[in-house]
């Protein structure tokens, strides 16, 4: 399972804070639930998530970085 780096938690906040999105609108944005989008953004630790979820997201910070 790929595993989504501390930096990359700040980077998914930071395009939520740019965009002055909520957790709900991040969540529709990325394409995962809110609980995941919650989930995502809560803490720096590394945290291990489906390749679905880290193609998004790495998907997302691309697009906005």
């Amino acid at each position: 399972m790929p595993q989504l780096t501390p930096e990359m938690k700040k980077a998914l906040r930071r395009v939520q804070a740019d965009k002055l999105m909520t957790k709900k609108q991040l969540a529709e944005y990325i394409g995962v639930s809110e609980s995941t989008a919650i989930y995502l953004t809560k803490d720096n630790e590394p945290q291990n998530v489906k390749n679905k979820v880290f193609n998004a997201v790495v998907s997302v910070i691309a697009e906005n970085c």
